[in-house]
């Protein structure tokens, strides 16, 4: 929900309670107001009659509407009265509620009981005005906080509409720094000054991190290859006995591994700063069939049956050098956790790519199965960063990845639409 809808809605759950309040107040000053105005006329009728009383001195009981007279012999004058009571309406010809003036007072050295009606204006009828006015005019307000919240948010929230979209498409790898023009809002300025001051540092800090990985990765694997190919030239003399030949295949296999290894971590730190922004429709079929191809050999080598099983022209959009990786990874790992004359199944459609393999099964965990370096406890080799590279690069890509293990077949399963 919009920031700027969940203060509108704010303001109208408080403005409920305050027209709640504001009601009750208006029908007592409404009512008491009403009473006043009614006691007011009432009195003023007094003054009428009894000025008329004073000219024509009635000696007998006068009953109009709305008005009784009785003269009387005898008594005490009395203060002005003021009741309910219920009175027969000429028109309508039922009881109503009336407002009632008693008082007994002497005119012409003579005492006359005198009682006054006026029709009352009924709480419930109160009541209901002040219900209905306030009902409308909270719908209006209702109505008009609405709009002016939706013209808000198109016209006040703009500047902050066009800072999140540069922040949305702002990379730590470019090489301009992130700017934002002024606004008329202070807040808003004062968000873009800190986004600009923190960006820039996040760019400082991944080009001199950039940098030392670079540096670091190119010192470590130039000394790598010297040492590689220098064990490699030992070993094609053929001057070394059985003995020191196994010690210098085994260094040889530890020090690819470690470059392997600095490779794929590198690997690791671009996909996390995210500098694959060729996005495009890649042919995934061909691509498949071709990485099927250049692993035929070793699967030959372990006698590896292969079934295929694709769909022609899948077309999925990622960056191909990352769909070269990922297929490559999930083949290497299906023929390295493979038995002899084992197989390797592969399903493509448009939804899914699903890998096979037979092969015993793996003494870790499935959920940790995509950390890095996890270890296969029944083997002295670890996983390495294969199946990690694969779950960034599904990450990346907007994909799901998943691993099951029945009847000692290992499969995994990547979902393209998610």
């Amino acid at each position: 929900m919009k920031l700027i809808l969940k203060f509108t809605l704010l303001f109208l759950l408080i403005s409920l309670g305050v027209f709640f309040v504001g009601g009750l107040i208006t029908y007592q000053v409404v009512k008491q107001e009403i009473d006043e105005e009614q006691e007011r006329f009432l009195l003023e009728r007094l003054d009428f009659f009894s000025r008329w009383i004073e000219r024509h001195s009635p000696t007998k009981p006068f009953i109009r509407d709305k008005i009784q007279v009785y003269p009387l012999e005898s008594g005490i004058e009395t203060d002005i009265i003021f009741s309910d009571t219920l009175v027969m309406h000429s028109t309508l010809e039922r009881l109503e509620t009336h407002i009632k003036l008693d008082v007994t007072k002497s005119i012409n050295d003579r005492l006359y009981k005198i009682s006054l009606f006026d029709l009352i204006v009924e709480e419930d009828d109160i009541a209901d005005s002040v219900r209905e006015s306030m009902i409308k005019i909270y719908l209006l307000l209702t109505g008009a906080m609405l709009l002016v919240g939706g013209l808000a948010g198109a016209v006040l929230f703009k500047p902050f509409n066009k800072t999140l979209a540069k922040i949305k498409s702002f990379r730590v790898d470019q090489k301009e720094p992130l700017t934002f023009s002024k606004t008329g809002t202070e807040e808003f300025n004062k968000l873009n000054t800190f986004l600009e001051e923190m960006t820039g540092k996040i760019q400082q800090d991944y080009r001199s991190l950039r940098e030392f990985a670079e540096n670091a990765s190119h010192e470590m694997q130039t000394p790598l290859t010297n040492a590689i190919g220098k064990l490699e030239l030992l070993l094609a003399n053929g001057s070394l006995n059985p003995e020191d030949n196994d010690r210098v295949i085994a260094t040889l296999s530890s020090l690819k591994h470690l470059s392997k290894l600095g490779q794929s971590l590198n690997l690791l730190t671009k996909i996390d700063n995210r500098e694959f922004h060729n996005i495009e429709k890649i042919n995934f079929t061909d691509k498949l069939a071709q990485a099927l191809d250049n692993f035929k050999e070793l699967m030959d080598l372990k006698s590896i049956s292969i079934e295929q099983q694709h769909q022609d022209k899948v077309m999925v959009n990622m960056d191909p050098t990352l769909t070269t990786i990922l297929i490559n990874n999930l083949l290497s790992n299906a023929i390295r956790h493979n038995h002899e004359h084992g197989f390797i199944k592969t399903f493509l459609d448009d939804k899914r790519l699903i890998i096979t393999n037979s092969g015993p099964a793996l003494d870790v965990d499935p959920n940790t199965l995509f950390d890095r370096f996890r270890k296969d406890r029944q083997k002295s080799e670890g996983l390495g960063l294969g199946l990690a590279i694969v779950k960034k690069i599904c990450d990346y890509s907007g994909f799901r990845v998943a691993y099951n293990y029945q009847q000692e077949q290992h499969s995994l399963e990547i979902q393209f639409n998610i």
